[in-house]
C-alpha cells in the first residue's frame, strides 16, 4: 500500500467536499493532511483579500466574505465546540471525520517537515489547491512523486485563477488536470485530465464548483492509477503553455462586457 499525504489549502468552500470524496476513498492510507494558507504566492491573506477585493469590486467581494466568515462561525462551532462532523465546514474538520492528522501553519520544504514525512513512511503526496512550491528535496525523497490537481486543461491556462481566465476568454470547454510536479510551475507531465462543457449563463462561482467536482473525480483516479503502477502520461509541453496571474480591472471589464458575470 502506498503512504500518502496530502497537501490542501485552507479554502471553506468547496475544498471540504473535495477533500471528503478524496478520503472516503483513501483515509486508511493517508498518514496526514497538511492545511496551507488561502494567500497568493508571496502576498499574506490580508494582502490576498484587498487584491480581490479591487479586482471584484463590493458586491462579490462582500458575498464572498459573508459566506466565508459564515462556514468559519459554522466550522467553529458545529465542528470544534459540538465535535460533531455529520456535516464539515472545514478540511480540518473532514481530516477530524476520517481521523486523519492535521498539519497547519508549516513551510513544508522545512528540515523539520521533511523528517515528519520520512517518519510517515510517505511515498506519494497529492496537492489539491496547495500554495506552496515544492522543492527538490521534498519531491526527491517522496518516492511515488507528489502531484498536483490544477483547474484547467494543462499546458493552458498555467498559473493562478484558471477558472477565472478559462471563462475570461469564451472557452467553450473547461477542465482540471492531475500532473506530476517538477521544478516548473504547473509544468510536470499529466496522468488524468478531465473536461466539462461551458454554457453561456455560466457564472464564475457555477465554473469553479464544476471544476471541484471535477477535481475530486480526477484525483482518486489519479491516485489508483498511480498505486497500480499501470499507467501512462500526458505531455504537458512548455512550448505550448500560456500563463496568467492575477487578473487587473481591466482584465474584469472585458469579463463582465462579454456577458460574464460572477454569480
Amino acid at each position: 500500500m502506498v503512504t500518502k499525504y496530502v497537501f490542501i489549502q485552507n479554502d471553506p468552500f468547496f475544498l471540504p467536499r473535495v477533500l471528503d470524496k478524496y478520503l472516503r476513498e483513501f483515509s486508511d492510507s493517508t498518514a496526514g493532511i497538511n492545511i496551507q494558507s488561502v494567500a497568493q504566492g508571496k502576498r499574506t491573506v490580508f494582502q490576498t483579500a484587498m487584491e480581490l477585493y479591487k479586482l471584484y469590486g463590493f458586491m462579490y467581494f462582500q458575498k464572498k466574505l459573508r459566506g466565508y466568515i459564515w462556514r468559519k462561525v459554522q466550522a467553529k462551532f458545529f465542528n470544534d465546540i459540538l465535535g460533531s462532523t455529520r456535516r464539515c465546514y472545514s478540511v480540518r474538520a473532514v481530516a477530524k471525520k476520517y481521523g486523519v492528522e492535521v498539519t497547519e501553519a508549516v513551510d513544508v520544504n522545512s528540515e523539520e517537515f521533511l523528517s515528519h514525512l520520512r517518519d510517515k513512511g510517505v511515498d506519494f503526496i497529492v496537492s489539491i489547491s496547495g500554495t506552496q512550491l515544492y522543492r527538490k528535496k521534498l519531491r526527491e525523497q517522496t518516492s511515488k512523486g507528489i502531484v498536483n490537481c490544477h483547474g484547467a486543461l494543462l499546458p493552458k491556462y498555467r498559473g493562478l485563477m484558471p477558472s477565472f481566465w478559462t471563462l475570461a476568454n469564451d472557452e467553450k470547454e473547461g477542465g482540471v488536470s492531475v500532473h506530476f510536479v517538477d521544478a516548473k510551475l504547473d509544468n510536470g507531465p499529466i496522468v488524468v485530465q478531465k473536461t466539462y462543457r461551458i454554457h453561456s449563463h455560466d457564472s464564475l462561482e457555477d465554473v469553479m464548483s464544476r471544476s471541484k467536482d471535477l477535481a475530486a473525480e480526477a484525483i482518486i483516479e489519479c491516485v489508483h492509477k498511480v498505486e497500480s503502477g499501470d499507467f501512462e502520461t500526458l505531455p504537458n509541453p512548455e512550448e505550448e503553455s500560456t500563463h496568467f496571474s492575477m487578473p487587473t480591472r481591466e482584465d474584469v471589464k472585458r469579463f463582465q462586457a462579454a456577458g460574464h458575470r460572477f454569480f
